[in-house]
């Protein structure tokens, strides 16, 4: 189990890497590419499980698919929300492509010396369904968050007066609601309801814990935006 915990450490290394290269070297563009290839990895290393600790189950990708909402805080900060909304669109568009792609390759009958496509059919033709329910989940818990944000800024006491406690209080229910619906949504059938149970607690647990590993990143990140584009240093959005 040590190895597993080394190749986690190592998602989280490679995501942090991979997010300082396409912002130092292509900037937006870089961005965009990167968010669209981090979006077809999460729907494909969501069926691979590991055992972190005895009973402590999580997929691969748990550290490395979370920097796709990394991308998208940075793209907020500095080109403002509605430049996020495209990488979020670019990173749906890639997602319909893939599979529309993988779907139709399978459709061919196989020659008799192919090798690959009971493969590809284990692998590949779960997509659909981890498509679906992934971008379901991304709706339904974004909208969750907008509502139950505004709702706590009209309550009173703490959450009604800071911004920060209500914001990570949307954030990490919304996460739940997120991962409730695209775990049993999609896994459903693949793995037993007690493994897809596992999954939802570890994995909201390991998110909870991103959400302040990647604040530095975030932040390094903005800082090199704002230097290669000193005009958006003092950007507003209309």
């Amino acid at each position: 189990m040590l190895v597993n915990w080394m190749f986690l450490g190592l998602e989280y290394l490679v995501g942090v890497l991979l997010v300082f290269f396409a912002i130092r070297f292509f900037g937006l563009k870089g961005m965009y590419a990167l968010g669209a290839i981090l979006v077809l990895y999460m729907n494909v290393a969501v069926l691979k499980a590991y055992e972190l600790l005895p009973g402590v189950q999580l997929y691969a990708g748990v550290f490395l698919g979370p920097f796709f909402v990394t991308l998208i805080a940075i793209v907020t900060e500095v080109y403002g929300y509605r430049e996020a909304q495209k990488l979020v669109a670019v990173g749906f568009f890639a997602q319909v492509v893939f599979l529309v792609g993988m779907l139709i390759a399978l459709g061919y009958i196989p020659s008799s010396e192919d090798w690959a496509h009971e493969h590809m059919k284990a692998l590949f033709l779960p997509v659909w369904r981890t498509t679906l329910f992934s971008w379901l989940a991304f709706v339904t818990s974004g909208i969750f968050k907008a509502r139950f944000q505004d709702f706590l800024k009209g309550t009173k006491g703490l959450f009604g007066k800071h911004l920060w406690l209500r914001d990570n209080a949307a954030t990490k229910l919304s996460q739940l609601v997120d991962n409730v619906i695209f775990f049993y949504g999609a896994l459903t059938g693949y793995f037993s309801l007690r493994t897809i149970t596992v999954f939802l607690i570890w994995t909201t647990l390991f998110e909870w814990l991103f959400d302040y590993l990647d604040t530095w990143v975030v932040v390094k990140g903005v800082g090199w935006l704002l230097d290669q584009n000193p005009e958006k240093l003092f950007y507003r959005e209309d």
